[in-house]
């Protein structure tokens, strides 16, 4: 596994405390928070596909695990889920629990993009990718433990929409700063992720968008030696 560097761990740190405190407020009166709608704009780009292959599927930064349960209550044969946040991973467990699922989800504290991971057939990074500062390292993560298939969300970098994100973030960004609270968002081009995805052997298989967000599958061609 990587050794972290100081800047990196003081990053995963204050990741951590802000979605622990994030999940303390969003289940003050529920026992899980409701799948967010850019989320749900993932789910269906995949769920079809989950219900005929019966997939594994690997989650970076699976917060609370909607999408992860999700996925196995419509067919995945099995989930991991990585996160920083043990907070968010309490009831990640908790959700998987009580939707019949837990014997099939497994889910860890640890940075998505260091964490020591096996292949699955599918990789996901829902709203992950703009928490991170290097994503080519986070990239390379997921391209090397998918087999066939990569899906993720993240602000979109094109257009006036694009405009709108590279303009509103850093503003978000210096209030959180002035503040010390939350924790910094990345708006990372969407043109240099796809370029490293195709040069990992991956292809666009689906896309999506909601708002300013932007929703994408991409798909690794399979070969007659596949075992």
């Amino acid at each position: 596994m990587d050794k972290c560097t100081a800047d990196c761990c003081v990053t995963d740190a204050r990741i951590a405390r802000h979605f622990d405190v994030r999940i303390a407020e969003l289940t003050t009166d529920t026992d899980f928070p409701e799948m967010v709608d850019v989320s749900a704009m993932l789910l269906a780009l995949l769920e079809g596909d989950a219900a005929l292959t019966a997939p594994t599927v690997l989650e970076l930064g699976c917060g609370s695990g909607a999408l992860t349960v999700a996925l196995l209550k419509r067919g995945a044969a099995r989930a991991r889920g990585v996160d920083l946040s043990p907070g968010m991973l309490s009831v990640a467990v908790k959700r998987a629990e009580q939707a019949d699922v837990g014997d099939r989800a497994a889910f860890s504290v640890a940075d998505g993009a260091l964490a020591e991971v096996d292949p699955a057939d599918w990789v996901i990074m829902d709203r992950v990718i703009c928490c991170y500062p290097d994503v080519d390292a986070l990239l390379a993560q997921a391209t090397r433990a998918a087999r066939h298939r990569i899906a993720f969300t993240c602000p979109t970098t094109r257009g006036w929409r694009g405009l709108i994100n590279r303009l509103l973030w850093p503003l978000e960004n210096l209030s959180m700063l002035v503040s010390r609270s939350g924790c910094r968002v990345f708006v990372h081009s969407l043109d240099r992720i796809e370029r490293r995805l195709t040069d990992a052997g991956f292809t666009q298989a689906g896309q999506d968008r909601l708002g300013l967000w932007h929703a994408a599958v991409w798909d690794r061609p399979s070969t007659a030696t596949e075992d």
